[in-house]
């Protein structure tokens, strides 16, 4: 399983080009990136290269951060990963898609269904 970033920033102009700044600084490159408004925050949810020194940095920019397992699945797998994980009684989150026709997914739970998905034969990264 992959760790994921949800990073908290104030919903204002420039918040985002100052975190994708701090990124570049750092040689840390985005991977997956999805954005949810909520209210006066955004939470930027991302999959970077480098993830060890992309929690040093955040902290040390006194960024809110919290890191959770996600599960990374082929597109084209997508049609019959849901199905397994509804069958097998796993909720789905939130989704997003990636770069090399990939979707990053959240679950209810990690293992069950990085089990029940490689029981199906579908590959997660």
């Amino acid at each position: 399983m992959v760790k994921q970033f949800s990073i908290f920033l104030e919903n204002k102009p420039g918040r985002l080009s100052n975190l994708i700044d701090l990124f570049e600084r750092n040689q840390i490159r985005v991977l997956a990136m999805g954005i949810a408004e909520a209210g006066n925050y955004g939470i930027v949810r991302c999959i970077l290269d480098a993830p060890e020194k992309a929690v040093e940095a955040l902290r040390n920019a006194n960024t809110a951060v919290n890191l959770v397992e996600v599960l990374i699945i082929d597109m084209e797998d997508l049609h019959n990963a849901v199905k397994v994980l509804g069958e097998k009684g796993i909720n789905v989150d939130y989704a997003y898609t990636m770069d090399l026709g990939r979707i990053v997914i959240k679950v209810d739970d990690e293992s069950k269904a990085k089990n029940a998905l490689s029981e199906a034969g579908i590959k997660t990264y």
